[in-house]
């Protein structure tokens, strides 16, 4: 049985609220599905911990391996920081066009909205990497040879 990108990326759409990602969704389905699968591609990628292999078919848009609950938490999760990371270039981006003062940069609201926004990215990491090292990786055990 495989798992559909879909579910990963309803797992992942339930905790954040994106007009963009909406509109796109609403505006060219196959767009948003584009978007929404490279960051569930590169989360694979980043979940080297996976005891299944995240083999997949683009095509289908799907993993070839019934993913667990928490295999897709997890890819659900990976997924939540790169969008986050994205939301955060964007707001870098606008910044850089507007030619906001160097000490944007430095000192202000608008860099300290960056750290907080770099913080939001740092906690999202430390709270993934916990689930794989405190849940995920205890269920596998057994199979690790010492």
């Amino acid at each position: 049985m495989a798992t559909s990108f879909d579910v990963i990326g309803q797992r992942a759409l339930s905790v954040i609220d994106d007009y963009k990602l909406r509109k796109l969704y609403d505006a060219n389905i196959e767009l948003f599905h584009d978007k929404i699968d490279g960051w569930i591609v590169s989360s694979a990628a980043k979940f080297i911990e996976c005891e299944q292999p995240l083999t997949y078919d683009s095509e289908l848009r799907q993993f070839d391996a019934d993913l667990t609950d928490l295999e897709i938490q997890i890819l659900a999760e990976y997924w939540v920081i790169y969008w986050w990371r994205g939301e955060t270039d964007v707001a870098t981006q606008i910044a850089q066009k507007l030619k906001v003062p160097s000490s944007f940069q430095m000192d202000g609201v608008s860099s300290q909205n960056f750290k907080e926004k770099q913080n939001v990215i740092d906690k999202l990491e430390e709270d993934v990497d916990r689930l794989i090292h405190d849940k995920y990786q205890l269920l596998y055990l057994s199979s690790y040879n010492y």
